[in-house]
């Protein structure tokens, strides 16, 4: 999909293992001005059938040197859509999207993981890769969401460098590490943590008393709901409050199933949260 910086691509060009559906020549665009026939489209449409991964390489290589088009979004979530990645060369994107019942080769989730460079969002969810490992791994995008987050390690997550983190069926983190880090840095881009837990703050018996100077909600200082989406917000009013030296509030809630948040309050007050549906998974 060819996009400029609006919701609806400009261009579409398919890759399909069958032939389209025959259309009228006014329906395909072709009109006849004289004895000329011509073909006008305000939005383009192209469809390619047969050897459709091999074709797709060519004309995606043919567009990038011919336009020096970035590549802004990358999904994949079909077990016949074997062109990952590395396939393209791709190795900076805006957003990636990878949500699959099958098993990805490991070679092939590596280079997603640790060579390509993803500046906006990543989606992964991986439900066949049970035995995947992997050591360390730097994130730095706005927005990490990743499901079955049980490979990630202790030394992964206390080095995301993200806006926004999802982790769901994570193996116990350091949450206390990573309030304290946060604590003792100057990250401003930092907005929330939301991940799986356990009654014991994450496998942790938590002392937030210990090197912590923690504090109740006080509804004079911040509100009560925290809008984490458009549609959802997080009740804090359990929550537990620090104070960083610079004057910025966060809050860590440990909330029903399972759920822990860390959320810094660059807004303190969020009138806009309070009728929203609470979050969950």
């Amino acid at each position: 999909m060819f996009c400029n910086n609006s919701p609806r691509p400009i261009a579409v060009w398919e890759f399909t293992k069958e032939r389209w559906r025959k259309v009228s020549d006014t329906e395909n665009g072709w009109r006849r001005i004289g004895r000329t026939r011509i073909r006008i489209q305000k939005e383009p449409d192209w469809r390619s059938t047969k050897i459709q991964t091999k074709n797709m390489k060519v004309a995606f290589d043919y567009v990038r040197d011919l336009f020096r088009l970035p590549v802004t979004g990358y999904s994949l979530s079909d077990k016949e859509q074997q062109m990952y990645p590395q396939y393209f060369g791709i190795t900076k994107c805006e957003e990636m999207y990878i949500w699959v019942h099958h098993e990805i080769p490991i070679d092939e989730l590596k280079y997603i993981l640790e060579k390509m460079e993803i500046s906006k969002k990543l989606t992964l969810y991986l439900k066949e890769n049970n035995d995947f490992e992997c050591d360390f791994v730097q994130f730095s995008m706005d927005k990490l969401i990743i499901k079955r987050a049980f490979w990630i390690t202790r030394e992964t997550f206390l080095a995301m460098d993200c806006a926004r983190i999802t982790l769901q069926g994570n193996k116990d983190l350091p949450i206390r590490d990573f309030v304290s880090q946060w604590l003792l840095s100057k990250n401003t881009r930092f907005e929330w943590l939301k991940m799986t837990g356990s009654m014991r703050w994450n496998g942790e018996d938590i002392n937030w008393n210990d090197g912590f100077e923690p504090m109740k909600w006080n509804p004079a200082i911040r509100g009560r709901n925290f809008k984490i989406s458009h549609f959802q917000r997080v009740d804090c009013e359990n929550g537990i409050d620090f104070l960083r030296d610079d004057g910025i509030l966060a809050t860590v809630v440990k909330a029903e199933l399972g759920l822990i948040y860390f959320i810094v309050w660059h807004k303190r007050f969020q009138s806009e949260a309070d009728d929203l549906q609470l979050d969950s998974w």
